[in-house]
């Protein structure tokens, strides 16, 4: 995967968070996690495209395989309403392994 395509990637994964939001009431509690997690993803996505980085690396090709098996995961539970929680923890687990990339490559400032 390379940088533009974990750009695409996390940009799809926000438009089916907007499409499952959009089928949740505002103050429902899976609704306000779905909201935080969708912040999150929004502001890794944002440092991911403001950053050049070395997307050749061997630390990003590993972390970059697991968000794909990740994102395995996640479209098969983000499709179903009924399966809110299990896309809640699929999330997590994404959200987690963005973070990850991120502070593999990017610089501390």
């Amino acid at each position: 995967m390379t940088r533009l395509e974990l750009i695409k990637l996390i940009g799809d994964v926000l438009t089916r968070i907007d499409v499952l939001r959009g089928s949740l009431s505002p103050g429902e509690p899976n609704r306000i996690a779905l909201d935080g997690i969708r912040k999150d993803l929004d502001a890794s996505q944002l440092q991911l495209s403001k950053n050049q980085f070395d997307d050749n690396t061997q630390a990003f090709i590993k972390a970059t395989a697991e968000l794909d098996a990740i994102n395995a995961d996640l479209q098969e539970t983000i499709k179903s309403i009924n399966k809110v929680a299990e896309t809640l923890t699929n999330l997590k687990r994404l959200v987690a392994a963005v973070d990850g990339i991120v502070g593999a490559v990017l610089p501390i400032v």
